[in-house]
């Protein structure tokens, strides 16, 4: 915990200056979001996980512009980080093929955590799509939109010998179809073991927003020319502490008629980075 407390703001894990302590960002804009809670993702819906027993992963594009060989303009390289099947950390370098699958052989992926391009053409960023899932079923687990560089899933799994810390999280509305967008945004856990299988977990929520477009909590941020946004953190900027292999999620919900909601949070992994996997494809 030593090395926690002596962080003191993010700033020092940003640039790797703390011993065994990353930092990771994760945010989404999901442009229509139902009325019960669900993940913040530019999937627009609740998505997949990958087994428990452990899965192999696999992305395909709609352009044919991100190839790695020949290089298109687009994408070129990408790397994927989740978890195995013992919650180890996992990491494979894809190589892009136009519109045609690639498929990371490893059957040992349980989820996924991040993805994004780490080699790109003259065009700097993903051309078309990249939809990445597991190969046995095709469920979707994330999107690269076109001009972006990495998935958009407002969730983290901390992984064995591991511990997470969320000091808060941001979050903005706006209207679709409605005059005036609402909406309620929570972050939420699921522990393992205690609270369904994977795919299936019974969710606690720790903290809870509503949040109306009109708000004066958020009007500041608008009246800067911005989207209504607001911040949410925890009494004192004491962090929530997230144990090994369990989820921290941001969800929303629309209380009003056609909303679109962004939002993210930052949080720190305390452990050692031992057990890492790398593979490749």
């Amino acid at each position: 915990m030593s090395d926690i407390a002596d962080v003191g703001s993010y700033l020092p894990v940003a640039a790797n200056s703390v011993t065994n302590v990353s930092l990771h960002s994760v945010y989404a804009d999901n442009a229509t979001v139902g009325t019960s809670y669900e993940l913040v993702t530019n999937l627009d819906a609740d998505i997949s996980q990958l087994g428990t027993a452990g899965d192999g992963i696999e992305f395909v594009g709609s352009s044919t512009d991100d190839d790695g060989s020949p290089a298109g303009t687009g994408a070129q390289t990408v790397t994927v980080k989740g978890l195995d099947t013992s919650f180890n950390i996992k990491e494979a370098s894809m190589t892009t093929n136009g519109t045609t699958i690639v498929e990371q052989g490893d059957t040992t992926w349980t989820f996924i955590n991040e993805a994004y391009i780490t080699a790109a053409g003259s065009g700097l960023a993903a051309a078309g799509t990249l939809t990445f899932s597991n190969d046995a079923a095709g469920n979707n687990n994330g999107l690269i939109e076109a001009g972006d560089y990495g998935i958009r899933n407002c969730w983290w799994k901390v992984p064995a010998g591991h511990t997470g810390y969320v000091h808060g999280f941001w979050y903005s509305v706006l209207p679709v179809a409605a005059p005036v967008a609402q909406a309620g945004f929570a972050l939420q856990t699921a522990r393992h073991g205690l609270q369904g299988v994977a795919g299936s977990e019974t969710y606690d929520t720790v903290a809870e927003v509503f949040v109306d477009e009109g708000d004066a909590a958020v009007a500041v941020n608008e009246a800067r020319g911005g989207q209504p946004a607001g911040w949410f953190s925890f009494p004192g900027n004491v962090p929530i502490v997230i144990p090994a292999k369990s989820i921290v999620r941001l969800a929303a919900k629309a209380m009003s008629t056609g909303v679109a909601v962004t939002g993210g949070f930052s949080i720190m992994i305390q452990g050692s980075g031992s057990g890492t996997t790398v593979t490749s494809s």
